[in-house]
Formats: C-alpha cells, structure tokens, sequence
C-alpha cells in the first residue's frame, strides 16, 4: 500500500477512536498480500490509550483474566500484522486454521488479554536495512508495556516477539531496569517467547561490517552509548565489539534468562530454513543457531519449526531485506516469517500451559518441529 494510502488509513482510525472510545474493534488484517495485512496502523478499543508508537491494536468492552499478552513485529513490520492468515500449506503438512491472533482468541483469549505495538515509523518500516536499537526505541515498547498493565490491572505480561523485536523487547527491558531498577522492566514479564530473534547476530552482516553508513542495522555495539547496537556478530576486538550479540556479560542476549530467572523463555525459529539468519556465505556452518538461548533451567523450550527450501549459501542482499523477499522455508514451506504467522497453537501453548520442550508442540500440525537446532 502506498505510503500516503497508509497514513489516511491511519487518521481515519484515530478519529474513529476518539468519537467512538469504548466501540469493541477487534483486530482486523483487512486486506491481505503475503505477508502483509493492510488494515488501519490504529486499532485500539474500550479506552485504551497508550501514546506510544506509530499504531498497534488492544482493548475493548472487556477486562483481562489471564496475563495479558503484548505482541512485538519484526523489522520493516508493524503491528496488525500479528493477524496475517495462513497462505499456503507445507508439502505433507495441513496448514493452520487462524492467524496467530485469531488462534488466541480461539483459546478464550479476548481482547482485553492481546495487545500489539508498531514502534517503527512508516519511513523506518520502508526501510529495514537502516533499523537498530536504541534507547527511542525502548521508550516506546515500555511505555507500552506499561499502558497495558495499568489498563488491565496484571502486575505482569507475556511478550511474543519476532525478529528484531525479540531483541529489541530484550534491550528494552534490560535499559529500563538500567535506569529504574525494580520499576517493572524484566519483574513485570512473566514469558517471553523469542521468534527467530537475531539474538547471537546476523552471520550476513560480516559482510556488510560493523559501521557499514548504508547497513546500520547491522553496526556493532556504540563506544559511546552500549543501548545503542546492531546485529554484528560479536568479534571481542574494539572492532566489532557487540556484548549483546556475544556470549559474555549481563547484556549477552543469547544469555538473558540466566539473569532474569523469574521470567520463562521459549524460541520458536526455522533453522537453516529461515533466509535472514542462513542466506550468509559466512558463518553459515551455525547459522541455525543465531535464534537461540543458552541453556538455563528458566528456558522451557526452544523449537525448530523451519520446512521447505534452505536458505541460499551466498551473501545476503539487504537492499532487498523485506518481508516480501520469498527465499528460504518461505518460498515453500517455512521460513523466518511464517516461523511467526503459522505457528499461533505452539504459541498459546507456550504461554497458556506448562510444557516443556517438544510437549510444546501441543496440536499444532502445520508442518516439522524439531528441539534445538537443525
């Protein structure tokens, strides 16, 4: 949709909400072309008001019993996209039912338990290759964050997040509890579900480099400000030099749940499958690897759910790093967005029930699921 098409969208929805606040208005993908919904950025209900971010979906005539669940896009994403449907089928396999919104609401989730925030402006979202994190950027999730507990009353909230915004929900939580120690940063997560978060780094940004002007999502740890950061694999020289994509210390995302052992994680992710980890001519060899935890006994589960095509052993195009690039499982199967759109029943599992590691599968039988790697 064009950008100006997107904005009216947008305004239209705002001024629906002003005049119309406790109107319920369940989130709605409208129309859909893989792997994008184009309905309106603005969908809140019921009063909700979080002034934060550039849109997102929540609230209703309803009040929230279970944990409410805050859902986190991915980059050159936004929010609504949580409802995309399911497309095609993997070779062998039924596909889902429902979106993975609509599979929580056909888990007795309403919606005054699911939430969704776009922290990406329209020009950022055009843009990917330029996304990194920041403190901005954490500002927003929080606030967020935080909109949706005062609003439902629960001292805590599960995140879902997929790609950069597994590790940007990760460095938001830790900036805040930098700042405001014991104020409600990782102490008000109860789960976090990780979906092919580029938490160990992109092996493809080797090629781009650590300071690339034209790639800045894939810069290195800033000298100046460590909240400030890209996905270049940790090289442990002052070239290069990325904590939060290397395997030390407290801002080690791969290790974020030995330091907060309170919170459960999970991983969901495609393996070698997934084109934004594995298309690399470097590192391919763990490639696999790049989505998931340390070990810890507050890990519950971390699942391959990757199928079809792998991802082309070549260096990774990121002028061309969108959801819209088919390559990898995506093309075929499963890959580093359907890892998000076709796995709604492993998810509600996740956070609605106990499981542990393969048990987390639950029903879901749209296609592989392996534990670990490939």
């Amino acid at each position: 949709m064009k950008k100006a098409a997107r904005i009216r969208l947008t305004v239209l929805a705002v001024l629906f909400f002003v005049f119309f606040p406790e109107a319920v208005l369940a989130l709605s993908c409208g129309k859909f072309e893989y792997p994008r919904c184009d309905g309106p950025l603005l969908q809140y209900a019921g009063g909700f008001d979080p002034k934060a971010g550039f849109g997102g979906f929540g609230g209703g005539s309803c009040s929230a019993v279970r944990t409410p669940v805050v859902f986190i896009h991915g980059n050159g994403d936004w929010a609504i996209n949580w409802d995309s449907p399911i497309t095609d089928a993997v070779k062998g396999y039924d596909p889902p039912a429902r979106s993975v919104y609509q599979e929580f609401r056909a888990r007795g989730y309403n919606d005054c338990e699911l939430f969704g925030v776009t922290y990406l402006s329209v020009e950022e979202q055009a843009s990917p290759k330029t996304n990194y994190h920041r403190p901005e950027k954490y500002d927003i999730l929080i606030r967020f964050i935080e909109a949706v507990r005062a609003y439902t009353g629960k001292p805590q909230v599960d995140i879902v997040a997929h790609s950069l915004g597994a590790s940007m929900a990760i460095a938001a939580l830790t900036h805040r509890d930098d700042r405001h120690p014991g104020t409600g940063g990782w102490a008000g997560v109860r789960r976090f579900v990780n979906i092919a978060g580029g938490i160990r780094g992109l092996p493809a940004c080797l090629a781009a480099g650590f300071a690339n002007p034209h790639v800045t999502t894939c810069g290195s740890e800033n000298v100046f400000n460590p909240y400030v950061f890209g996905f270049y694999p940790d090289s442990r020289l002052p070239a290069g030099y990325n904590r939060w994509t290397g395997d030390e210390g407290p801002l080690s995302m791969r290790r974020a749940p030995e330091h907060h052992p309170n919170t459960w994680f999970y991983t969901l992710h495609a393996g070698y499958h997934d084109q934004i980890h594995c298309t690399t001519a470097q590192r391919h060899q763990r490639c696999d690897q790049g989505a998931l935890f340390a070990p810890s006994a507050n890990v519950k589960a971390q699942l391959n759910v990757g199928a079809g095509s792998q991802a082309r052993k070549e260096t990774f195009d990121f002028a061309d790093w969108r959801p819209t690039a088919r390559s990898g499982g995506d093309a075929n199967g499963v890959g580093h967005f359907k890892a998000r759109n076709n796995t709604g029943r492993i998810l509600c599992e996740m956070l609605d029930t106990d499981c542990t590691g393969i048990a987390c599968k639950g029903s879901y039988a749209g296609g592989p699921v392996r534990a670990g790697a490939e």
